[in-house]
């Protein structure tokens, strides 16, 4: 059980200079935001990415008592597979959020985000319309909250998908 434990500890180490790595990266971004509020650089998505991101980080150490002896070793040697959970949860979370965006995932539990009005140039076309959205501080607190389970909980933004999936699956299959 001695050894488990130091694997537990190396591996909580390894997340926790990660974290603060990313920490350190964040934090003058979200400094640049308050200060740039109509900037793009830092979004929504890029915000919803990091919550994801943070949302893996604490997953992934809440299961580590929970996890088998060889996926322990796995952690403890390779910091692929440390940041690898976190960077799914960021995916992921990316990925609910634009299930918001689009209104796929709607209720007074979601947020609710409607297009910005154009600018003098005409409204942003493509993807870039993805990042000209706005919503309350209620609708950015709750897509922060989902980011971060999103991250947390892999299940939960895999099961959304799969609900997705499976309404859609009875349309195209061949009669």
């Amino acid at each position: 059980m001695d050894d488990k434990l130091a694997t537990i500890r190396t591996i909580s180490n390894r997340l926790a200079r990660a974290l603060s790595i990313l920490v350190v990266l964040f934090v003058p971004g979200a400094i640049y935001t308050y200060l740039e509020p109509d900037n793009v650089l830092i979004s929504a998505p890029m915000a919803a990415f990091a919550a994801g991101v943070i949302g893996g980080f604490v997953g992934l150490q809440r299961r580590l008592k929970r996890m088998s002896e060889e996926d322990l070793a796995l952690l403890a040697n390779s910091w692929v597979y440390v940041c690898l959970s976190p960077l799914v949860g960021g995916i992921l979370a990316v990925v609910v959020y634009v299930l918001f965006v689009s209104g796929l995932l709607a209720g007074d539990l979601f947020p609710k985000f409607l297009p910005d009005d154009p600018p003098a140039s005409g409204r942003p076309q493509g993807l870039a319309a993805l990042f000209a959205i706005h919503g309350g501080p209620a609708d950015y607190a709750k897509m922060l909250f989902w980011s971060f389970v999103a991250g947390f909980s892999e299940r939960f933004a895999t099961d959304i998908v799969s609900r997705f999936e499976t309404s859609a699956a009875p349309e195209h299959q061949p009669k």
